[in-house]
């Protein structure tokens, strides 16, 4: 990391896997840091698997980025200098990527995926899944540029009955908190009272962070026409004009998930471009410090 930056707590990570194509990740790192008032770090890593760069070629490119991104205005106004840096770290990128809460103070790290890259390339499905299974903080998964910031006032997330729709609730507090968004919240009108009964329970949960924090959220029922829920939330959140959805990962693969998948797979990429922002159901997953 070579160029200096001002000390603090915690950093969005702008995860450059290709430099030919950078608007996407800056973008969405750029709002994100603006939102949560948290410094900017670029990031290269410079695995075989993924990148013949060396850390000395990387960052120079890096620090070519990020001079470009400096001599532009982003959504109105110019970046502080003093809030943007740069890496390139060498090794295994799932490893890497986990441990970037402890490297460079990670609070979420923005990443690109294309359904038209496969196998090896860094922003195709299965290398991200992989790459970023073991993340320790939330990470965005973009498609296009973020062009009208003003998409990102419409953010959804689906509750279910799980215990993992827990997870989803704090980081869904910071985009009304911070970002000035509405919240809507998705989710099915169960007609099993053992199922109602625990998504009854994750609502009430829900409800009272929202009412503490002196923030709303907006409900509603959405339509069960696959077997994922997450599918059926961007529908939804597609046909309403929504700009962003959160989602957990899949914690414990099932038999059916074994077969068809689980719904990151079909979700991480989808048509209507929307960004998924993706939690890690683990125990020790970062959050701000607010």
């Amino acid at each position: 990391m070579n160029e200096k930056k001002e000390k603090k707590d915690q950093y969005i990570i702008a995860y450059i896997a290709d430099f030919g194509r950078t608007e996407a990740v800056v973008t969405y790192a750029i709002h994100l840091s603006r939102m949560l008032r948290k410094g900017l770090v670029l990031l290269h890593i410079c695995d075989p698997r993924h990148s013949a760069l060396t850390p000395d070629d990387a960052e120079a490119q890096l620090k070519q980025l990020r001079n470009t991104l400096l001599e532009r205005e982003w959504f109105g106004a110019a970046l502080d200098d003093k809030e943007v840096t740069y890496a390139a770290l060498k090794g295994n990128s799932r490893q890497l990527i986990a441990a970037l809460p402890q490297l460079m103070g990670a609070v979420a790290v923005v990443a690109q995926a294309d359904r038209k890259c496969h196998g090896r390339n860094p922003m195709s499905v299965s290398s991200l899944l992989k790459n970023f299974a073991d993340c320790k903080t939330a990470f965005l998964v973009v498609q296009e540029p973020l062009t009208h910031p003003e998409r990102m006032k419409e953010v959804a997330m689906a509750i279910d009955f799980k215990k993992e729709s827990k997870d989803k609730m704090i980081w869904s507090s910071y985009f009304p908190r911070f970002g000035n968004a509405n919240m809507h919240v998705l989710y099915y009108d169960y007609k099993d009272a053992f199922l109602k009964d625990k998504w009854y329970a994750n609502m009430k949960q829900l409800h009272k962070l929202y009412t503490d924090l002196g923030i709303t959220f907006q409900p509603h029922i959405i339509e069960s026409k696959s077997t994922y829920q997450d599918i059926n939330a961007l529908r939804f959140a597609a046909a309403q004009g929504y700009g962003l959805l959160i989602a957990v990962t899949t914690k414990e693969k099932d038999g059916l998930e074994f077969f068809i998948g689980t719904q990151e797979q079909r979700t991480i990429v989808n048509r209507d471009a929307i960004p998924i922002l993706f939690l890690n159901p683990r125990e020790d997953l970062y959050v701000l410090c607010d």
